[in-house]
């Protein structure tokens, strides 16, 4: 399964890569968003339904190192970042679970209780409805993918979520 998924990755990087740059083209890429809801507590698997939310606080995507878009959660936790559209440069590192939501505002900004809490709350990303295996044997939730990406690139949406959050 890891194979066909590292093929899969690498057939995508080669698609978006030799798509048209031209400035219609750019229109027809598909777009990636990523909402959530950031919570206000420490911890690790921090369920978003049992805990405050954490308003205004500062986010950022960071894929491989290198922040990617930012936006500022509103007084009920929520945030949505649109990363613009999806090039090599950020489907490669998506695929390869090397993208996190970050919270750059510190936990104390949302209850003083947490001001000595140490570390940084984080949380792993995936494409939204791609973990369903379907009963096989997780060729399911690679067909999901496949088929949200190819969607995508016909003119969608990939609609990303955080999973729950760390600190980290």
């Amino acid at each position: 399964m890891a194979a066909n998924s590292l093929l899969l990755a690498a057939l995508l990087v080669v698609v978006v890569s030799l798509a048209p740059r031209s400035a219609e083209a750019d229109k027809q890429l598909p777009l990636a968003l990523v909402a959530g809801v950031v919570p206000c507590s420490a911890g690790s698997s921090i369920n978003v339904a049992t805990v405050p939310p954490f308003p205004n606080a500062v986010v950022h995507m960071v894929c491989s190192g290198r922040v990617v878009a930012g936006a500022k959660a509103d007084e009920r936790g929520a945030f949505t970042m649109n990363m613009g559209t999806i090039t090599s440069s950020l489907l490669a590192p998506l695929l390869g679970n090397q993208c996190k939501v970050v919270v750059v505002t510190p936990l104390a900004a949302c209850n003083a209780s947490l001001a000595s809490v140490t570390g940084t709350l984080a949380a792993p990303v995936q494409l939204l409805d791609t973990d369903s295996g379907g009963g096989l044997g997780g060729l399911g939730g690679l067909i999901g993918l496949i088929g949200q990406i190819v969607g995508g690139l016909l003119g969608g949406i990939l609609n990303i979520i955080p999973l729950p959050f760390s600190v980290v």
